[in-house]
């Protein structure tokens, strides 16, 4: 699920260089559906999931532009033992910005639970590579827990410190993503005209790559009640994809700033 913060340049290797420093931790939790008495309730401060809500990203690319948008669904799955969350995500690519369904390049349904400490678990995800809507087959990638030999993984820890490290997901051979929180408390800055606000506060910073892609590297900003909000992808070029668009039923209660138009 490779997929940093809006920060400049010069703040991210400032975060990175106060991450040096941090004490390293492996965080390694022990998975057990009975430790999951309301599975759906995922409130986590950095990846809040309350079905209605969608995120549109947009990455200014080589091609010319990538827009991903990601809904939250009120759809579940029963995944080893545990009902998750059905998460829909979409990327489009064009010469322009646009969710045209002719421009459908991925589409994958991605499954999510919280345990009982507040740590969100990602469960698997079933994801398929399209020519436009309608035109789609099996992708890489593709996993679900309890299936193959495929584990579990944290996509959020409850309560993230910098120089904790985790794995988010584990089938081998096809999903071995890790993360490494590099900087907590940090101030996301926006850099796209078409951001959706120009900047976020006590933001966590982490590191994702993957075994199975050496020198695939991204950096994420995730912020709190909103969830990721940039991610700059490193694999052999750099991508920058922005938060552009935010929409949730608890707008209204949860995210009083008010958004750059």
């Amino acid at each position: 699920m490779l997929k940093l913060s809006a920060v400049s340049l010069v703040a991210l290797a400032a975060g990175l260089l106060t991450s040096t420093g941090a004490q390293a931790r492996t965080v390694t939790l022990s998975f057990s559906s009975s430790n999951f008495s309301s599975p759906l309730d995922i409130d986590n401060l950095y990846f809040p999931l309350i079905p209605g809500t969608t995120w549109t990203y947009r990455a200014d690319t080589s091609d010319g532009c990538e827009v991903d948008v990601m809904t939250v669904t009120t759809d579940t799955r029963v995944i080893d033992g545990v009902t998750t969350r059905v998460v829909h995500d979409q990327v489009f690519d064009s010469d322009t910005c646009t969710t045209a369904p002719s421009a459908l390049t991925e589409d994958t349904l991605d499954y999510y639970a919280q345990d009982n400490g507040g740590n969100v678990w990602y469960m698997g995800e079933d994801t398929f590579t399209c020519q436009g809507e309608g035109n789609c087959t099996p992708g890489e990638g593709g996993w679900i827990a309890g299936v193959n030999g495929a584990q579990p993984g944290i996509i959020m820890l409850a309560h993230p410190r910098s120089g904790d490290s985790y794995k988010q997901e584990y089938s081998a051979g096809i999903a071995q993503d890790q993360a490494l929180v590099t900087a907590v408390g940090v101030t996301a800055k926006m850099t796209r005209d078409d951001a959706y606000q120009s900047s976020y506060s006590n933001c966590i910073v982490t590191k994702e790559w993957t075994v199975l892609e050496p020198g695939a590297i991204e950096f994420k900003s995730y912020c709190p009640n909103i969830g990721v909000v940039v991610t700059v992808e490193h694999h052999g070029k750099v991508v920058r994809s922005e938060l552009t668009g935010f929409s949730s039923p608890a707008d209204a209660l949860r995210f009083r700033t008010v958004p750059r138009r």
